[in-house]
């Protein structure tokens, strides 16, 4: 059967559109409350600011964990890049960082976004924060792998390529591999590294994370100091 030629543009024109739309992503009204909270509480400023999604709002010895840093947690759980880029003048602006610890990316992907999706809204707050703070420098985290969510695996490799050689082009950005160390010589999860979720980091999780950034915060913070 032959379309005529306007139906068959038009359909071309419908099936482009679909193809190329993007994927919704979730409300950030879903963080007004924590967003509130922390708009109430007193603007610690010129320090470093942790920021990102549940890895870092669950972080709770963070200030012990880096007792020599003046290290503040402004993560909201559940969030995703959007989300940063939609509420940076709570978590991040308003405290004038002289450094941003950041990690987002895992609950994109879950999100159903695509890898280019994910990394372009990353990319997208990143590039956010240079514009408006452009002497705070970035340490930008790997995506962490989940045995919740091991299918995922692929995308989170390829998404962590794609930062990591964006990081090299951008001289402001530090990027900093922290996954593999969670993963076993067949480059699945190791269980010890998670609570029973099977999503979220254990206390030996976030000690090899903490061993992990602690020379990298001290390098770059007696830079910026």
């Amino acid at each position: 059967m032959k379309f005529p030629l306007p139906a068959f543009g038009l359909l071309a024109l419908l099936v482009s559109t679909s193809l190329l739309a993007d994927t919704p992503r979730p409300k950030p009204e879903r963080f007004a409350k924590e967003i509130e909270a922390f708009a109430q509480k007193d603007a610690e400023k010129g320090g470093i600011v942790f920021t990102g999604s549940s890895s870092i709002r669950r972080w709770t010895t963070l200030k012990e964990d880096f007792p020599d840093l003046p290290v503040l947690n402004r993560g909201f759980g559940g969030s995703v890049a959007n989300d940063l880029s939609v509420y940076a003048d709570t978590v991040v602006f308003r405290h004038e960082p002289k450094m941003l610890v950041v990690y987002t990316g895992g609950n994109d992907i879950n999100a159903k976004l695509t890898v280019q999706e994910a990394f372009d809204d990353y990319t997208k707050f990143l590039n956010l924060v240079h514009e408006r703070q452009p002497k705070t420098k970035v340490i930008l985290c790997s995506v962490k792998i989940a045995i919740k969510r091991v299918t995922q695996i692929p995308q989170v490799h390829e998404l962590n390529q794609k930062l990591e050689t964006w990081a090299k082009e951008n001289p402001w950005v530090r990027y900093v591999e922290s996954t593999s160390y969670l993963a076993d010589a067949q480059g699945q999860p190791i269980r010890s590294y998670y609570v029973d979720d099977l999503l979220h980091l254990s206390p030996s999780g976030y000690a090899k994370w903490t061993e992990i950034l602690k020379p990298v915060l001290a390098e770059e913070w007696a830079k910026v100091k």
